[in-house]
């Protein structure tokens, strides 16, 4: 599969596009765990809302975890390297780990957003390696 940049001789490997759509996803997630509080005081309405509520960070969960899987899966066949996978598993545990009742509201959007980090991390080294190899 060959997707075209603007110059017609780069071309865009599937594996770039999980990796692209799993740092995204980490964006998004890290995104949302420091702007959320911000939001909820300029805008107390929304408070009820889906972003707020616990099912979007299980929706969320189980968008990022298939997709870096996946990614680190691949980056690994390609570079052979266990530290970016070693990173973003530990950064998928604490987004994991923070799903569950046991911190309270502010610790669990701590842990999540270094999770968050962690995860963003190990998708930029798996990157780096990548292309390093394909060099």
């Amino acid at each position: 599969m060959c997707v075209l940049l603007s110059r017609p001789s780069r071309c865009l490997s599937t594996t770039d596009l999980v990796e692209g759509a799993a740092v995204s996803a980490s964006l998004l997630c890290l995104v949302h765990c420091l702007a959320l509080p911000l939001l909820l005081l300029a805008l107390p309405m929304i408070a009820g809302a889906f972003f707020e509520s616990e099912m979007f960070h299980i929706v969320a969960a189980a968008l990022v975890v298939p997709a870096a899987g996946l990614a680190f899966v691949l980056g690994y066949r390609r570079h052979r390297a266990l530290f970016p996978a070693l990173l973003g598993s530990t950064g998928v545990a604490c987004i994991v780990g923070a799903l569950f009742p046991v911190l309270a509201e502010p610790a669990a959007a701590a842990v999540t957003a270094i999770g968050s980090l962690l995860l963003i991390a190990g998708h930029v080294v798996n990157w780096r390696l990548r292309r390093a190899i394909a060099r």
